[in-house]
């Protein structure tokens, strides 16, 4: 209740302050690597992609700003089998795609002629909007994660840090590294018994299973800066 209310009191501050002071704002587009951990057992990394709009507060006297983020993240991990003897080779990705809305602090912390190193913190909810996990149905088994048991609504913790590069003085460009950790369960399912192995063959049980997102990102963005000037007559 309280990070909801935290979030709808934040987008009240940043609608209201963009109509009084200057701005920046544009796209953002990178890479991700996702984790995830499935019953204490390690996935592989997936790698996807995430892109996203941002905008930012800009005050020429002072190094901090708020920033609020609304993006596209695909989260999730990786099955990969790779035999050398057999030559067999199996790559099964699960995917969670979701939409994320960031909003945080940014503070710049050192200058190095046109670029300025930044570090972010920030809070973040996201909306599963859908995943890839009807395509594993076709196994009929519970050792996979199921469309019925994921949580559409997700919240988590966002801290980054990079370098922002001047073009002129009102277009500018970032490049920036965030780690995202959940603090809630993308997935959430109760204990199921007498289930086959799908690798084994073997009758087993699957336990509770709660999974969590890990993300890492490397994002390129194009900074458009709206300079409000005020005049005296």
């Amino acid at each position: 209740m309280f990070f909801r209310y935290a979030l709808l009191g934040f987008v009240f501050f940043m609608t209201s302050s963009i109509y009084s002071q200057s701005f920046w704002f544009g796209p953002k587009l990178g890479p991700t690597i996702s984790f995830q951990q499935w019953n204490n057992i390690e996935q592989d990394a997936l790698f996807t992609y995430h892109g996203a709009l941002f905008i930012e507060t800009f005050d020429e006297e002072s190094p901090s700003s708020l920033y609020a983020q609304l993006g596209y993240h695909t989260r999730g991990s990786a099955i990969r089998v790779n035999d050398f003897f057999s030559g067999f080779n199996s790559s099964q990705g699960f995917e969670f795609n979701n939409v994320a809305l960031i909003l945080g602090a940014k503070r710049k912390f050192s200058t190095m002629g046109s670029f300025d190193a930044f570090y972010t913190v920030g809070i973040r909810g996201e909306y599963t909007v859908g995943t890839n996990l009807v395509e594993y149905e076709r196994f009929e088994s519970f050792f996979y994660p199921m469309d019925q048991f994921v949580n559409k609504i997700n919240y988590g913790l966002s801290f980054g840090g990079g370098l922002e590069y001047k073009l002129s003085e009102f277009i500018g460009g970032s490049l920036e590294f965030t780690i995202s950790p959940d603090l809630s369960f993308q997935y959430q399912s109760p204990e199921i018994g007498n289930i086959t192995n799908p690798f084994t063959g073997n009758v087993t049980n699957v336990g509770e299973r709660q999974i969590r997102n890990l993300s890492a990102e490397i994002s390129l963005s194009i900074r458009f800066l709206r300079k409000v000037i005020y005049e005296e007559y």
